[in-house]
């Protein structure tokens, strides 16, 4: 989607005439800090408003921050990209910002008062069909959780690495190592909140991958760092109904003369989309239809090979 269309609407009114006056940063605020402020006011002021699942809400904070903070964004990442070319730096600041928005609108929609299970997989067997490999992870769960959800698809070179093209010709090369490690249930009588926790997200160009991966693990220092830097998602399943909060890869929309199409596994900036789909006691998730682990029940790389996890509610 353009630019130009991402900042119409109400939303954006609603922003720019009263968050960029009453989330102003104090003189003592750092830069990041001053960011996380400004956007919990967002997601706050929206909740109020009722715009709070708007489908492209991430995307809509994400471009007022970059106008906002373009300057204080430039010093912060100046350590990490003194070598980077000024589109290279723009693309920088891009997907700091979105990850960074995408982690707090993500929080806002955990259950309150919930209860909490963690689960890690483990490898029970690999099989081979159509000249393809699937692993398959088994992860106990003893509960009666509503809506379990059995099935985590995952796109192989996310977890082995490698280097080709996904379902749509972008290219990539991965190191892997980006496994589905710990699952953390919340959940109450009549939701349940899936935080996934891949040990990493790499960008499909190296060079960028060194440059995205220091900065996140500086500012997210409560997180895995074995392979890289930790990275969290989440859904919800509700009135049987699965919700992406700014973690779908997206869906056929189309827009007069121009439609928008589900991302790929290599896609260079990815968007991050919220959507629904309904729940099923089959369904699978797609977790990595994009390599930053954006996701869906529909698979947008069917061409490359997967990892399936496995959990069990026995």
């Amino acid at each position: 989607m353009k630019r130009a269309e991402l900042l119409a609407g109400a939303l954006i009114l609603v922003f720019v005439f009263s968050g960029l006056v009453s989330a102003k940063p104090q003189a003592d605020v750092d830069e990041w800090t001053a960011i996380d402020l400004f956007v919990r006011y967002q997601i706050d002021v929206a909740s109020k408003a009722g715009t709070l699942e708007d489908s492209h809400f991430v995307d809509k904070v994400t471009e007022l921050v970059l106008l906002k903070f373009s300057k204080e964004l430039d010093a912060e990442i100046s350590k990490y990209a003194k070598d980077l070319t000024l589109e290279q730096r723009e693309h920088l600041k891009y997907l700091l910002v979105s990850d960074y928005v995408s982690h707090l609108y993500q929080k806002s929609f955990y259950p309150k008062n919930a209860k909490v299970l963690v689960v890690k997989p483990i490898k029970v067997a690999s099989v081979k069909a159509e000249s393809k490999v699937y692993d398959y992870y088994y992860a106990p769960m003893s509960s009666s959780i509503p809506y379990p959800i059995h099935w985590w698809v995952q796109v192989r070179v996310d977890v082995t690495g490698g280097s080709g093209v996904d379902d749509k010709g972008n290219g990539y090369n991965v190191d892997g190592k980006n496994d589905l490690f710990n699952i953390i249930v919340y959940y109450t009588s009549s939701s349940v909140q899936y935080e996934l926790h891949f040990y990493d997200e790499d960008h499909p160009h190296p060079w960028m991958d060194d440059w995205y991966d220091g900065y996140r693990c500086d500012h997210y220092p409560d997180r895995d760092s074995t392979y890289g830097c930790e990275d969290i998602e989440s859904i919800n399943v509700e009135n049987g109904v699965i919700e992406f909060p700014g973690t779908f890869s997206g869906d056929y929309d189309c827009h007069g003369n121009y439609c928008e199409e589900p991302q790929t596994y290599a896609v260079d900036g990815p968007h991050h989309y919220s959507g629904t789909r309904p729940y099923s006691s089959n369904v699978a998730i797609y977790i990595s239809n994009t390599w930053n682990h954006l996701m869906d029940t529909v698979d947008s790389n069917p061409s490359m090979e997967k990892v399936s996890w496995y959990t069990s509610w026995d």
